[in-house]
């Protein structure tokens, strides 16, 4: 096998995503069963669609899931992330559960990854550098067929293993590829108009045509008789065997072309306004069967499939309908969840915001939520939470703030510690304004310790009020700062980048005003925390020979050069987070989930539909927020999920082992 330097294959922590959990597609009620939770739809566009063959549709989209829908009941029946970053492509493995996905994250990076999406399992991830533009399945599923930017142009990836393997060297741009049922011999169509055929064993060329040029959506049908496309002259068959052009349809100026079966020579044309069903006569005429209009009530199309039942249409705003030769058109049901993006607990209570700004607060030990409760939401002009470690007596404490712009206020609110308790979810409430006056634009972050509050502003001011009267009790500039928390009641920590002559993480003294560095080998630090037993940990991301890492450290205060490294992820991750509970520590790093430390290997938190994004002190919990907006109590020693919390537009429901559930409502 042949490596290529620029392939980076990540290690053990993308390598050990959990499978089956107990909330996962196993476990969980079916279709029509006691306690089933109807998914949400995708966020954003819905990228590529493909039926199994089985009764179930497979989507996948901008929002990186992995949605699965029921044809026949017109409903979706799970969704499961397969990565923080949108899918451009997917790729179903013949006779398997298993797919191929390319992702692409926010600096450029493209990534082929393959799970088996029954077990809820990542076989294998690879990172490149060059854009990979086609992701395909050889015809018996042994191995992947990519295409990308760099050199070689054709990537063979072993199905199972991720291995790479050696492929035919095609120095040009390759558009289209597929095997024959032997998988000897291979087709590809290249954008400058050539189409060929290789031998695998060889590697040779062993054919070459000349055909139209720059063909998008290429389609092999009818026992690959037949390649459609569509170039600038519109749609355009040609005889695969002989690269001769059979006919066109100029009518059809752009869309997507879909197979109905294998050996059949009729196929769909999904264009902009309307559905094309069209036939190869035996005299080799392009006819069209059927044509019908996309009503206009369906969103902006953005893909589809061919099922059983119809036409499955993906649309722009995450939905997905299933169409019918007579023109009518049916979405398939989803139901609307609201995101829940930031949490924090204080005393007996766990606070949440909202994506659409509302405040809400519910009990920290979800057992407390009791069936038909009212909670009560407020809208606010905050964008962050965080809760008090050290609350007053019998009260819970939280303080609120605005991380976009300065108008508002920080906020601390204090509540009784029966709030959680109200059947209609009102409460007492005691609110304290401090001093805006005195804090920077914007603010990275922000801690609360009993009667004093923390802020760190973008310009790497730290500044200390009081919780009582809002006044400035302290105030230290470090230039390139990114985070900042209470280490004590006298100290704070500071991650920063480690510019010349300085450290990547600084404790000082906020009574004398002392600076103490804390010598580690990392340009960044990019987050710190504080643990429950006062223990300070920090996210520290440092080059070495070329490539980036990510890494948890236990800091050492009093002997640096004693500091631990914990967990290590190859890539940059400036967002990771890390929470202790009940003596057991996790991180979130890299998009792959959360991890407790382990010094033999870190075992995985079990998954929920989302990714983790956020992880929180529940005191007997480990709490979780995953980016389906959902809030999940975890076991802290085995990491099991406990108890799942949904949010919607009309109430809430709470899940406690897969199949018992408990909702009530919302109220403003």
């Amino acid at each position: 096998m042949k490596y290529y330097a620029y392939i980076i294959i990540c290690g053990l922590l993308m390598c050990s995503i959990p499978g089956t959990s107990c909330l996962s597609a196993q476990s969980k009620p079916g279709f029509g069963e006691p306690g089933f939770v109807l998914p949400a739809a995708h966020r954003g566009p819905v990228n590529v669609l493909i039926d199994n063959d089985a009764g179930r549709l497979l989507s996948a989209g901008s929002d990186g899931f992995l949605e699965i829908w029921d044809t026949s009941h017109h409903a979706a029946v799970d969704r499961f992330q397969l990565s923080l970053y949108p899918i451009h492509a997917m790729a179903l493995r013949p006779g398997k559960t298993q797919v191929g996905v390319i992702e692409r994250d926010d600096l450029g990076t493209y990534r082929i990854a393959a799970w088996d999406y029954n077990a809820k399992k990542q076989l294998f991830t690879l990172t490149f550098r060059d854009r990979i533009s086609y992701l395909n399945y050889s015809a018996g599923g042994t191995f992947l067929i990519a295409v990308q930017s760099g050199r070689p142009a054709l990537l063979f990836i072993a199905a199972e293993t991720g291995e790479l393997l050696k492929p035919p060297d095609i120095a040009a741009p390759v558009s289209f590829a597929a095997t024959g049922r032997s998988e000897r011999t291979m087709i590809t169509y290249m954008a400058t108009g050539v189409l060929s055929y290789w031998d695998l064993e060889s590697g040779r060329e062993i054919r070459r045509f000349t055909v139209p040029s720059r063909m998008q959506s290429p389609l092999l049908f009818s026992n690959n008789r037949f390649l459609g496309g569509i170039d600038p002259g519109g749609l355009v068959i040609l005889d695969a065997v002989s690269g001769a052009v059979l006919a066109r349809e100029r009518e059809v100026s752009q869309g997507i072309l879909l197979s109905l079966e294998p050996e059949s020579p009729e196929f769909i044309c999904l264009s902009l306004a309307a559905v094309f069903r069209f036939t190869i006569t035996n005299a080799g005429r392009l006819e069209t069967k059927r044509r019908w209009t996309i009503p206009r009530n369906i969103p902006d199309v953005t893909g589809g499939a061919v099922t059983a039942d119809g036409i499955a249409l993906g649309t722009a705003t995450g939905g997905v309908w299933l169409g019918r030769e007579n023109g009518s058109a049916k979405p398939m049901a989803a139901r609307e969840q609201r995101l829940i993006v930031e949490v924090a607990a204080s005393g007996s209570s766990l606070a949440f915001l909202t994506e659409d700004h509302d405040l809400g607060v519910i009990p920290l030990d979800y057992t407390r939520l009791e069936q038909r409760r009212t909670i009560a939401l407020e809208e606010v002009p905050y964008t962050q939470i965080a809760g008090s470690p050290d609350p007053p007596a019998e009260q819970d404490q939280f303080m609120l703030w605005q991380d976009a712009y300065t108008r508002p206020a920080p906020l601390v609110r204090t509540l009784s510690q029966n709030a959680g308790s109200s059947r209609n979810g009102r409460y007492p409430v005691e609110d304290t304004l401090l001093d805006k006056r005195s804090l920077g634009f914007p603010l990275r972050s922000a801690s609360l310790l009993g009667d004093k509050a923390l802020f760190l502003d973008a310009l790497g001011n730290a500044t200390v009020l009081s919780v009582q009267t809002g006044g400035v009790l302290f105030s230290f500039s470090s230039i390139a700062s990114q985070d900042a928390v209470f280490l004590n009641d006298s100290h704070i920590l500071i991650g920063r980048g480690a510019l010349s002559g300085t450290t990547p993480f600084l404790t000082v003294n906020i009574v004398t005003g002392e600076t103490v560095p804390l010598s580690y080998p990392a340009s960044v630090g990019a987050r710190v925390y504080r643990g429950a037993g006062g223990v300070p940990y920090g996210i520290a991301i440092d080059q070495s020979g070329g490539a980036l890492k990510t890494a948890v450290i236990r800091l050492n205060t009093a002997n640096p050069s004693h500091s631990a490294k914990l967990f290590e992820w190859e890539g940059e991750d400036i967002h990771g987070g890390i929470a202790e509970s009940r003596g057991s520590l996790a991180a979130v790093l890299g998009g792959q989930g959360a991890f407790f430390y382990d010094p033999a290997q870190p075992k995985p938190l079990e998954r929920s539909p989302g990714l983790p994004r956020r992880l929180i002190d529940g005191g007997a919990y480990m709490i979780a927020v995953d980016t389906d907006g959902n809030i999940l109590w975890h076991d802290p020693d085995s990491g099991e999920i406990r108890a799942l919390f949904h949010l919607y537009k009309d109430g809430w429901l709470l899940e406690k082992g897969g199949r018992q559930a408990v909702q009530g409502s919302v109220a403003k």
